[in-house]
């Protein structure tokens, strides 16, 4: 019983790690800004030096103790947010680590710590989908809900996802009919107002869905993707036949490329019998060329490459919701039938 379930997933708890991987991101820029600016000032005199990376261990220190000594939600986001400045600080001295004669300049760094968010985003994904969440998960979280109205205000929100949560629970357990009873007598408060980031957050979601909708924005993706694949393989044949010395970055870049280049060429073999499965090798297309091709691209332009960066995340945003929609399309037709 002792090692039953030793690890309770929190249900609520993507906004934190999207904390953490934003305040991360953003301390490695803010960092690298203020030292450009400054010159690369150094702190310290003599044969001292302090690096910044042990600011980052003392973020991330006090992101532990933040979490063990307090129990309510305001304190978890707070440590998340603690925790990704100190692990920003901590990531962006990877350079002088990884090479003999400590060089923070060390131009594959930025790939490096490109390869690593990814990682981290991809294990903030896997984490909760790793198996179905069981009736006792769902019970403890909605404890966890309940628990946060003795703290804070109690909203209709609040109170909508705690039953949810209570209604996939086992209903034969006691402790869920005692709930279930308690959250009836909770009394609640109106839906609390979003804060600067939760508007900014429902502002581009709005931007967002608006750009998708349109066709002519994924007319001219489809248009830019068919050009950017022919241009590729006739450089690729070029190079084949030619055989120039390439650095090792150049070869994964571009072999990367031709990889997604013949997922598109697929796509649109088989876009006018299915739309959906089109769209789908666009989609695993554009994730090899985030997460592969990028990582080369980081290697050779470095801070630059953000641009394509940008425009390619922008770009598999647009296929997502297009297979979305593609999707309800799909049911809504089997329905009327």
């Amino acid at each position: 019983m002792l090692f039953k379930d030793p690890f309770i997933r929190n249900l609520e708890a993507e906004a934190y790690r999207e904390n953490f991987l934003v305040s991360a991101i953003v301390s490695i820029f803010v960092i690298r800004i203020f030292l450009k600016i400054t010159n690369y000032p150094s702190l310290g005199s003599g044969d001292f030096h302090i690096a910044h990376m042990l600011f980052g261990g003392l973020f991330m220190l006090s992101s532990i103790i933040v979490l063990l000594s307090f129990l309510n939600k305001a304190t978890v986001s707070l440590a998340s947010i603690l925790g990704g400045i100190g692990f920003g600080a901590f990531i962006d001295e990877l350079g002088k680590f990884i090479t003999r004669d400590n060089d923070y300049f060390f131009q594959p760094t930025i790939a490096f710590i490109y390869i690593i968010f990814v990682l981290l985003y991809l294990l903030t994904r896997l984490i909760p989908r790793y198996r179905a969440i069981s009736q006792r998960e769902y019970l403890i979280n909605a404890i966890e809900m309940i628990k946060e109205s003795a703290i804070s205000d109690f909203d209709i929100e609040d109170e909508k996802r705690a039953k949810e949560y209570l209604e996939k629970s086992d209903s034969k357990n006691y402790v869920v009919q005692a709930a279930k009873k308690l959250l009836a007598r909770i009394e609640r408060s109106p839906s609390s107002r979003p804060n600067i980031f939760a508007k900014f957050r429902i502002l581009f979601r709005v931007w967002y869905y608006k750009i998708a909708r349109s066709g002519m924005v994924l007319n001219f993706i489809l248009i830019f993707l068919v050009v950017q694949t022919l241009r590729l393989f006739l450089q690729s044949a070029s190079l084949f036949a030619f055989k120039p010395s390439l650095p090792f970055y150049e070869w994964g870049q571009l072999l990367s490329s031709l990889l997604a280049g013949a997922f598109i060429l697929i796509g649109f073999l088989i876009l006018r019998f299915s739309k959906f499965e089109a769209y789908r090798f666009f989609r695993i297309a554009m994730l090899i060329t985030i997460l592969l091709t990028e990582f080369f691209a980081f290697m050779k332009f470095q801070w630059y490459e953000l641009i394509g960066l940008a425009a390619n995340l922008f770009i598999l945003g647009v296929i997502n919701y297009t297979m979305l929609m593609e999707r309800i399309k799909s049911k809504k037709h089997v329905l009327q039938k």
